[in-house]
């Protein structure tokens, strides 16, 4: 039991897994289950939560169906979804025409400036393309893009993935893009296709393919799968972390990062002490200091339980100093319950983030 509430302790402080930012990553959804390939100036909605930014035409495929857009059987060739039951599917190259397409999605959340998140997908040279080419590309943007034609997307993207041969076993089967991006601020899309032009990209002809696929004769589609957008790590506000500032200056806020209380409770846990020893170390040398020990909470619970908590816990910070010799004139309480976020984000690691105690050293 003690071993069950050390890990239940441990998880306010400790990052949960990350949350996919990407709806419908895998292309389960869908409107209707899809009969056929997309037609020429069909709805650029084509799946739940994507989109086709130009007036290419993307495709999804389904197990349900029981035309040319099932699973594993369709117009394209054949394949199992990576995972689960459903893929997309998107021209890359056409010869002798700048034809693309490409898929956009609105992400569930923005993305914070300054933080790392992985970006990840899986593609696959359709069995029945004529034609292979060497790359695929990834495009983060902070707005919708509505492309008035079909044709080359003359954009930067944020990544390319080039692959080390044109042809191989391993291109025949599904391969994973991952990169990791570090976010300026406000993105809030994610596109995929072939962003380069057709100087730059290696192209290959599979003359042993016996497929005879006439849309495919001169062409190379990719199947896309599994798309994610992930934060990595606990989000670093710019704050003073008094562990790393042992030597604490007076009117500047310091978060107490180290100390640490069991869920919803103020009482100090032992993992504590090293940081209220470095607390107390501080008011000790600086006898002519007072100090104000605010607390905060996360976005869970009503306005009042929030304030209460976060009162108690600052005062049990202040309790500790007191117990240690510390003038209780010198010490100054404040809870703000949720009211002052680090983070403005309802993730489990900006939560973790959001529940502190801050302190202010004060020169009398």
């Amino acid at each position: 039991m003690k071993i069950g509430c050390i890990f239940l302790i441990l998880a306010c402080v400790q990052p949960n897994v990350a949350q996919n930012l990407v709806p419908n990553p895998s292309f389960e959804q869908y409107f209707q289950c899809p009969g056929s390939f997309n037609p020429a100036g069909s709805n650029r909605n084509f799946a739940p939560g994507w989109n086709s930014p130009t007036k290419g035409t993307p495709d999804l495929f389904n197990r349900c169906s029981f035309g040319d857009a099932g699973v594993p059987h369709n117009w394209a060739g054949v394949s199992h979804a990576h995972k689960g039951y459903g893929y997309s599917g998107i021209y890359v190259w056409l010869n002798n025409n700048n034809y693309r397409e490409y898929l956009q999605a609105k992400l569930t959340d923005s993305l914070t400036a300054g933080r790392t998140y992985g970006v990840e997908f899986f593609f696959r040279l359709s069995v029945y393309s004529k034609y292979s080419i060497d790359r695929i590309g990834v495009l983060l943007s902070d707005s919708m893009q509505l492309v008035p034609h079909d044709r080359i997307w003359a954009v930067k993207p944020s990544f390319t993935h080039i692959l080390d041969s044109v042809y191989s076993k391993k291109t025949a089967l599904w391969n994973r893009v991952y990169f990791e991006y570090k976010a300026n601020g406000g993105e809030k899309y994610i596109s995929i296709g072939n962003f380069s032009d057709n100087e730059e990209i290696k192209k290959f002809y599979l003359d042993f393919s016996q497929a005879n696929e006439q849309k495919l004769n001169s062409a190379a589609y990719f199947y896309i799968d599994d798309v994610s957008v992930v934060p990595m790590g606990t989000p670093e506000p710019d704050t003073n972390d008094l562990a790393k500032h042992p030597d604490a200056k007076p009117n500047e806020v310091y978060v107490l990062k180290h100390i640490y209380f069991p869920f919803n409770s103020y009482e100090l846990m032992p993992l504590s002490n090293q940081e209220l020893s470095l607390l107390l170390s501080v008011m000790q040398k600086n006898p002519k200091w007072r100090i104000e020990l605010s607390g905060h909470t996360d976005d869970k619970g009503d306005n009042l339980y929030n304030y209460n908590l976060s009162m108690n816990r600052a005062r049990s910070v202040g309790r500790y100093l007191v117990q240690n010799g510390i003038a209780v004139n010198r010490i100054k309480t404040i809870g703000f319950g949720k009211r002052k976020p680090l983070v403005p984000s309802k993730s489990e690691e900006a939560r973790a983030v959001n529940r502190r105690v801050e302190a202010k050293f004060l020169e009398k």
